[in-house]
Formats: C-alpha cells, structure tokens, sequence
C-alpha cells in the first residue's frame, strides 16, 4: 500500500513524502525521516486508485506469448535490451510510456513497465541474480498460461453464478420497493386487503429501502477502511469460507511455482521468502513478514507457515522437503503444484456453486413473497367484492 508521510522539513514547513509499506508503522520507517518531525500518516486512497486506473495489465496470453518468444530470443544469444526492441515492434497491444523505457536497465525494470504480472516479475528478479533468463521466462510464462486455464474452465460457471447474484439482488430490492408500495396504497384506499405475514413484510422491506436505502452507501466508506478486520471475523463463516479457500489455493500455487523455480536457481529459503516479502503487497506482504521474521529467527520453514494462511498442502510439503534430495525435492513440488491447481478448478467451481445458489435463492424468495403477499390478498379482495 502508499502511505503519503506529512512532516516538518529542515526549514519547519509542512511537506509530504510517498512512501510503499504494508502499514503506518512500516511507513514511518521507510520514509528515513526522524520520528520527532512526523506529524501524520494516512493511506494514499486516491493516489492507489489512480494507479490501479493507469496500470491495467495486459491480458494474460499475450504476456505469456511474449515472454515465450522473449525467451527464445534471449537463448539465441541477444541481450534483453535487443530482444524486448524487437518484440516490441510487432506487440502493438504493448503501449508503454518511452521515457519509462529509457529508464529500463534490467528485465524486471522493463516487465514492470509493460505493467507484467507481479509473479512475472519475480522471476525475472531471481533471472538477474542466477543469469537463467529463459528458463525464468518460461517458467512465469507456464504459471500465467496455467493460471490462465483455471479461469477458463470455470468462468462460464463464474459468470452464471454473478448473473444469478445480480438477478436476485435486483428482485429482492425492486419487488418490495414497488409492490410494498403498491400494498399499501391499496390497503388504505378504496380495496379492503387483508394482509398476511408476506404482506407486511413487503410492505416494512419496502419502507425499509425507501427511507434507509442510502445507508449502505454512506457505511461503505467504513467497510473498505476496516476490510480486513472485517475479513477475519467473517472469512470462517459457510459462505465466506469458500472464497477463503480459494485465497489460499491463489497464494499456494504461486508461492510453490516461485519456491521451486528458486530452489533450483540455489536459493535458500531465507531468500525465497525475502524475494516473495519484497514483491508482495497488502495481506501477502503481512504474511511473508511473518514467515522471514520465524526463519531469521531459525524456525523451520514448515513451522513458520501459519495454519489459517495456508492450505494443508503446502504445509504438509514443506514438512518433508528438508528431508530428501534434490531430485526428491523437485518431485514433490511438482506433484504438489498439480495437486494446488486440481484444488483451485474445484474451489473456483464451489464458489460459482454458492453464487449461483445464493442469487437464486434471493430471486425465489422474492418471487413467492410478491405471490403470497400481494397476488393472493389481491385475489382474495376481488373474489369477495373487496371494493367500496
């Protein structure tokens, strides 16, 4: 996250500073300025929606069919400068800014200015230090493929259970915000409806949204701040379980897919987890810090992932991965990297389930309260001449 720094210069002025930090306490720290002459500390919001507006990431299999070609061209022999100034004339869907490029000195300084997935990225960080250029690119080119298969299995599934979210969220507000009104127009005018229990629970629904229906508005503003509090306390919930699951089968997978390309480059754990901590933002930063801050102080690996961030997988992997050899090694990450993305096509799958159920249910429920509250009594009144 940025965090905007106001404090005192050498002069006593008030001046601000950007600094990136996963909280306010981080941030004081990164600035480099004197705690005395800090006066306040607050999330950049306006500055982190701008960004995100700026910064749209290209679609997944052009980056994946680039970095695919880059790497045959960097295995040819060319430098990276020379092979991301040829690739560049024929990706025209690559618009990056120039004077971005003229400050491009390694290959993550250009991926980031391509605006390339973060794992992408990481890669090629770990590439400059090891030198093994193409197989980094590959390998992040076979991550965002991968990834990119998981979401094309399930997202006909995904978008039908959107579509029932929506669908049955705009039937469990219009219905009681019109019918409800309707009702009682009826019930105090010339039409003598007897009222059921649906009845007066269209009719307070609707008065509900008519007069507090700018509610949710005004406490949205308060969700995002407090989101991850909120989170914690509702992530273990039935519904919110699921997507919870699928949280940590998203970090699982790319953190076995960077933690086994990085094992055979040489890296130690300790390094892995920096590199993962120094590319990460928000609740993933939090939870790498908390995993470097158990290794620096010579916890295993295995005991430093925390049950609630990780699925058992990965922690019943990482158990064994210190006890057998290299080729052992290599094997079992494999097989556990197949196992996360067999798990991430059915989570993915449970949640459009549950979206699906929900919308409908929503749209049901709606439906049989207009019958009941309002077709029957209305029926009713007209069949005994309920008319003055």
């Amino acid at each position: 996250m940025i965090y905007v720094v106001n404090y005192l210069d050498s002069r006593g002025e008030l001046a601000s500073l950007k600094v990136e930090a996963s909280n306010k306490e981080e941030a004081r720290w990164n600035s480099k300025i004197p705690e005395r002459r800090i006066t306040a500390v607050r999330e950049d919001i306006v500055g982190r929606l701008a960004t995100v507006l700026e910064s749209s990431a290209p679609d997944a299999k052009n980056q994946a069919v680039f970095m695919q070609t880059l790497s045959s061209a960097l295995a040819s022999g060319r430098t990276v400068h020379q092979g991301i100034s040829t690739l560049l004339k024929s990706s025209q869907w690559l618009k990056p800014k120039q004077e971005k490029l003229d400050n491009c000195e390694s290959l993550s300084d250009y991926l980031r200015a391509f605006h390339f997935d973060k794992f992408s990225i990481l890669m090629a960080r770990a590439a400059e230090k090891n030198g093994r250029y193409s197989e980094a690119l590959r390998e992040a080119s076979k991550y965002l493929l991968n990834r990119e298969k998981i979401s094309t299995d399930v997202s006909a599934e995904l978008r039908l259970g959107i579509t029932y979210i929506v669908l049955g969220l705009a039937f469990f507000i219009l219905v009681p915000l019109f019918i409800g009104e309707t009702i009682q127009s009826m019930m105090d005018g010339a039409m003598h409806l007897k009222p059921n229990n649906f009845t007066l629970a269209l009719v307070g629904l609707g008065d509900l949204l008519r007069n507090y229906g700018y509610a949710p508005f005004i406490l949205l503003p308060f969700l995002v701040f407090y989101r991850k509090i909120l989170w914690r306390l509702v992530k273990g919930l039935p519904f919110f379980s699921l997507f919870h699951q699928k949280r940590l089968l998203d970090r699982g997978t790319q953190f076995l897919s960077i933690y086994r390309m990085l094992r055979q480059s040489g890296f130690v754990d300790t390094e892995i987890i920096y590199e993962l901590l120094s590319s990460s933002k928000g609740e993933n930063r939090d939870i790498y810090g908390r995993i470097y801050a158990r290794l620096a102080s010579s916890e295993g690996l295995a005991d430093a992932l925390d049950e609630e961030d990780w699925d058992p997988t990965i922690r019943d992997g990482m158990s064994v991965i210190s006890e057998v050899d290299d080729s052992e090694q290599a094997r079992i990450l494999e097989a556990m990297e197949s196992t996360m993305q067999l798990q991430n096509i059915h989570a993915s799958r449970r949640v459009s389930k549950a979206l699906s159920r929900v919308g409908f249910i929503l749209m049901l429920a709606s439906v049989l309260a207009a019958v009941l509250g309002f077709y029957l009594p209305l029926a009713g009144a007209a069949s005994g001449g309920g008319f003055n």
